[in-house]
């Protein structure tokens, strides 16, 4: 019985060693295949320095895409904080400066020019002018007396005016001045009513349009330009009545008082 059982487990034996042998040598293949996967896999550098590290540029913020203005709000829900270099509201105005008319073939005609304003709001104000005026023949004009023997005595030119205007001030403005100097502007538009003077005596009542700019220099003075346009009607000496227009372009200075406290 017992060597049965010795025969029995001698020939299990037998049978199971090849498996145990084709386990073992499919083991060994393995172990050799990954120490040569470690031999050939690359091996990082080992070195002493410390890491560099690159400085980010600083971002350029220039913007270059105006696409999204589009949603913007509109411009008249934007206001503007920014106080006038000159406000005008309470204040007066003194000018001074010089004029002549531009649109006269016949005579050269120069002058003085006063003037005194009043501003109720920065956009509205009334105004006084003077026009204090000398005058001389052209070269035509004389040419056509002497050598044409063309009467000139019946043309008319002004001596004086004087008037009052209503003045509006709808544009308030800046310019640049050679990219030196940022120069306050205002644009205004007058019109009124006067008298004109003429050489032969005569007073005709006018109607005085103007426009201009003032150019703020100081809180108190300021360059000063315009362009007058007076309308009348005028009798000659040979009594007939024509009607007359004289463009004068005046360029001065003014000032303004009392002294300026913004609001």
């Amino acid at each position: 019985m017992l060597n049965r059982k010795i025969s029995s487990l001698l020939l299990l034996l037998t049978l199971m060693a090849p498996g145990l042998s084709y386990a073992q040598s499919e083991g060994e293949e393995l172990d050799v295949i990954e120490m040569e996967l470690e031999k050939e896999a690359p091996r990082p550098a080992i070195t002493n320095s410390a890491p560099s590290y690159q400085e980010a540029s600083p971002r350029d913020n220039t913007l270059t895409d105006f696409s999204g203005l589009g949603g913007l709000a509109p411009f008249q829900e934007i206001s503007v904080i920014q106080k006038r270099f000159l406000p005008k509201t309470g204040r007066f105005q003194l000018f001074g400066g010089l004029t002549t008319v531009t649109n006269d073939p016949f005579f050269l005609t120069f002058g003085g020019v006063a003037k005194a304003s009043y501003f109720l709001s920065e956009s509205w104000g009334v105004e006084l002018n003077y026009f204090g005026l000398t005058t001389s023949n052209r070269q035509a004009t004389d040419e056509l007396r002497e050598i044409n023997g063309v009467s000139t005595e019946n043309l008319v030119y002004p001596k004086s005016f004087i008037g009052a205007d209503l003045m509006y001030i709808p544009v308030y403005g800046k310019m640049s001045w050679f990219n030196e100097k940022i120069i306050p502007f205002d644009l205004y538009f007058s019109a009124g009513y006067g008298t004109t003077n003429t050489q032969s005596g005569e007073s005709a009542g006018t109607i005085h349009l103007a426009t201009g700019q003032i150019f703020a220099l100081s809180k108190a003075y300021a360059f000063r330009w315009d362009f007058s346009w007076n309308f009348f009607n005028a009798k000659g000496i040979d009594g007939s009545t024509n009607s007359f227009n004289n463009l004068f372009l005046t360029v001065g200075m003014s000032w303004f008082f009392p002294e300026a406290s913004y609001r």
